[in-house]
């Protein structure tokens, strides 16, 4: 049986209002936070997930998808966090077969330029030694099907590696860890503030809480609070008066995604040349992504959003290297993150953002029960978890009490997913309707970026070319707003307006040469 989201999330609201007791409150529904949050439900503990967007809707929304080892930092002899992360990485191939699948990547060595192709060819026998032969080894391959789409005498050849890659999407991988657990005390809310001190007495946390899209609000109170807001860690960390050691360098990526032509079939790294870097072509779906591109930025604000710089240096790199050019028409959308990496608070900024190491750091307030997650990646999400589990028992003084709900015992049987159609995919997706019943879907950008990979395989956001799917995306957005004709133009406003940024974005600049005088008008 389907209910409207709406009441949906009453009931959501509702059960972390009358429980109001909890072991553990996590701020940050991303990578870290989501993991985290099912290694505590399932080991008995009441947990409350809280974030102020959507789940995965910052870095976690705008990675590569890859779960890899981290074959550049060799360069560095970094080889801790090499090794850390290949052990990650086998062992979340092995243990989630069903989100996760080992294959290989196709490196092109520059034909006459960059790395010694004999040298990356012996890193990719070390790589393959220091994840212990688990993986298949690697293999050189000179003839391929995405030769075709290169441009001439640009590669030698190719090396292949094993790595691992998710099965559907960043966002949704994040959605596995977090869809599951419904049993009493196990209650996550998104686009939620939070605002709570700690209490003199008991030393509890009291924690208010308001809901950003119907007004909301409870307080409740938890033991322990986990951080693992990202990027946001230090200014959530400012908000409860807590200090740590380290901070976030911060580094924006952005790929963009174009048509996907029939001969890319494999994941192909090419050298970037400067700073020993590489460029990314990844086959998804219907479409390639390219990039990402590497740039330091001093606030979050600068990385959240896609600048014509971050464009123009991505279609400048794809045509020197494939046949067929692109420009910004050509653009099925764009992705952009910032990544969160881990500095001590003295430090210098570094003069490249892949200069610094993606440690992971665990710290726990010396004067409260607070706990800080700081860097981290997808690759490294259940060791980050473990590690922040750890802590957490150690400041309630144990595992659960004996008794306690154990999501295997008391989980009802999963409804069956209901499946739709949408103009221009050649597969289905889960509806709008059974994504806001069992995904915590509430807005419409919910949908068409994380539930669903509409907005990234349909151009426009899923709006299409001269907005051919424009009633299509309306009527996902009644379904949403239970038919509620004022609430859907709510979920409408807001979703228009990123589409006509979007558009922004890719207009071809005038020329210099013929830009209207506007100071003359």
């Amino acid at each position: 049986m389907f209910y409207g989201e709406r009441l949906i999330r009453e009931m959501n609201w509702q059960r972390a209002r009358s429980e109001g007791e909890y072991d553990v409150a996590i701020l940050g529904g991303g990578i870290n936070g989501a993991c985290l949050y099912d290694a505590l439900c399932r080991r008995g503990h009441r947990t409350l997930l809280l974030d102020k967007g959507d789940f995965a809707s910052g870095t976690s929304q705008a990675s590569g998808m890859m779960v890899w080892g981290g074959l550049l930092y060799l360069k560095d002899l970094d080889l801790s966090t090499v090794a850390k992360l290949s052990l990650d990485r086998d062992r979340m191939i092995e243990r989630l077969p069903d989100r996760i699948s080992s294959q290989y990547f196709r490196y092109l060595p520059d034909a006459g330029r960059g790395r010694s192709r004999a040298k990356v060819w012996i890193a990719l026998w070390i790589y393959w030694l220091m994840g212990l032969g688990s993986r298949r080894r690697p293999r050189a391959e000179r003839e391929f099907s995405e030769l075709e789409l290169i441009r001439p005498g640009l590669v030698e050849g190719s090396l292949l590696y094993e790595e691992g890659f998710l099965k559907g999407s960043d966002a949704r991988f994040v959605l596995s860890w977090i869809a599951p657990h419904h049993a009493p005390g196990q209650v996550a809310l998104n686009h939620c503030d939070v605002a709570g001190e700690l209490g003199p007495s008991d030393r509890a946390w009291r924690l208010d809480l308001k809901d950003n899209l119907y007004g909301k609000s409870c307080s409740v109170n938890a033991r322990v609070i986990v951080n693992c807001a990202g990027v946001w860690t230090d200014a959530v960390n400012a908000q409860f008066g807590v200090s740590t050691p380290f901070t976030h360098a911060l580094s924006k990526g952005v790929y963009l995604s174009v048509e996907r032509p029939p001969q890319h079939q494999s994941l192909l790294v090419f050298e970037l040349g400067a700073h020993g870097d590489v460029i990314t072509c990844v086959p998804w779906g219907p479409v390639s992504m390219w990039g990402p591109s590497e740039s330091a930025v001093a606030q979050i604000a600068e990385g959240l959003t896609p600048e014509p710089a971050d464009l123009d240096f991505l279609l400048d790199q794809y045509n020197r290297r494939f046949k067929r050019p692109i420009d910004r028409r050509s653009v099925i959308s764009i992705r952009c993150g910032i990544r969160p990496l881990v500095v001590d608070r003295q430090a210098k900024p570094a003069a490249y953002p892949l200069s610094l190491s993606r440690r992971q750091e665990v710290l726990v307030d010396r004067f409260r029960p607070w706990v800080s997650c700081y860097g981290g990646k997808l690759t490294g999400c259940t060791r980050m978890a473990g590690r922040a589990l750890r802590e957490v028992e150690r400041l309630l003084g144990g595992p659960a009490r004996p008794g306690a709900i154990r999501t295997a015992e008391t989980a009802l049987p999963a409804e069956p997913v209901e499946w739709a159609s949408f103009p221009g995919l050649n597969i289905e997706v889960p509806s709008a309707r059974w994504a806001a019943c069992h995904e915590y879907c509430c807005t419409l950008e919910d949908y068409m970026r994380r539930r669903t990979p509409i907005a990234q395989w349909v151009p426009r956001m899923g709006l299409g070319r001269e907005d051919v799917n424009a009633l299509a995306i309306r009527e996902l957005a009644s379904q949403l707003a239970e038919g509620d004709a004022a609430r859907t133009e709510m979920l409408l406003v807001p979703y228009r307006e990123k589409v006509e940024a979007l558009d922004r974005l890719l207009e071809e600049p005038v020329p210099t040469a013929t830009r209207r005088n506007d100071a003359a008008i």
